[in-house]
């Protein structure tokens, strides 16, 4: 009874495969014909030319990330969503802080811990995001600032405790340096 179901299942599942992704009329690469010779596909005429016609698309000088569309979130909050997602969820915001922030503690409360945010901005060409630890604003807080053409993300850390007078910033270098201030 299985072989029987397997005889028939199998065609069938290898048409689909071979039939996945492909444009109409196309085979896939190292397909094989069913027929001894295929008919020869007709050439479409070019199309005239008019006034109207759009010019042909370039490819994009930007890396991949251009398309993430984080400019989307200046003016809203990081709960806030753009496409269905919240600043903070955005896979391109989370693996920026991951790259940047080598230190666990600092990563940590980065990621974890829940306060008021203020909302979204620019900031010397980045899309930059501002939190604090709830009933703890002004001695911990944080920034996210990332670049919207190439994802490189630098992230400030301030808490009082640690040194009142400088923050710590994680840049997307790899390079950790104290900066006068707060993060704000």
């Amino acid at each position: 009874m299985t072989i029987r179901r397997l005889t028939i299942c199998l065609p069938a599942v290898a048409l689909m495969l071979a039939a996945c992704g492909e444009k109409a009329g196309e085979m896939p690469a190292g397909a094989a014909t069913t027929t001894a010779q295929a008919a020869p596909q007709p050439t479409p005429a070019p199309a005239p030319a008019t006034a109207a016609a759009k010019p042909a698309e370039t490819p994009s000088p930007l890396p991949p990330t251009a398309g993430s569309k984080l400019a989307s979130y200046v003016g809203k909050y990081p709960f806030d969503k753009v496409d269905g997602v919240a600043w903070n969820d955005h896979a391109l915001v989370k693996a920026g802080i991951a790259a940047s922030v080598k230190d666990k503690a600092a990563l940590k409360a980065i990621t974890t811990l829940d306060g008021p945010a203020g909302p979204i901005e620019m900031r010397g060409g980045k899309v930059m995001s501002w939190a604090c630890e709830a009933h703890n604003c002004g001695p911990h807080q944080w920034a996210v600032l990332v670049d919207p053409r190439t994802g490189a993300t630098d992230v400030c850390y301030y808490d009082e405790e640690a040194d009142a007078a400088k923050s710590r910033w994680f840049l997307s270098t790899g390079q950790e340096e104290k900066r006068d201030g707060n993060c704000q």
